[in-house]
């Protein structure tokens, strides 16, 4: 199992000046509530979000996820 590495995505976020959920948004172009839903755990990344993320922000998809106990 496996869901986003929430510290990871807001340190990388802050590096680009992104300290919100809004602003994650506006510069990954995903939808707010969709962020908002990743942040506060009540959803579990695509593939295809991990990949937006990674594109933004750098890194690799690894750096953005976190594995959790089955």
């Amino acid at each position: 199992m496996y869901r986003l590495h929430i510290e990871r995505l807001k340190a990388a976020a802050s590096d680009h000046g992104d300290t919100t959920g809004y602003a994650i948004a506006k510069r990954t172009g995903l939808a707010e509530s969709h962020i908002s839903k990743l942040l506060n755990r009540r959803s579990k990344p695509l593939v295809e979000t991990l990949l937006v993320l990674k594109r933004t922000y750098g890194g690799t998809v690894d750096d953005f996820i976190e594995e959790t106990a089955a």
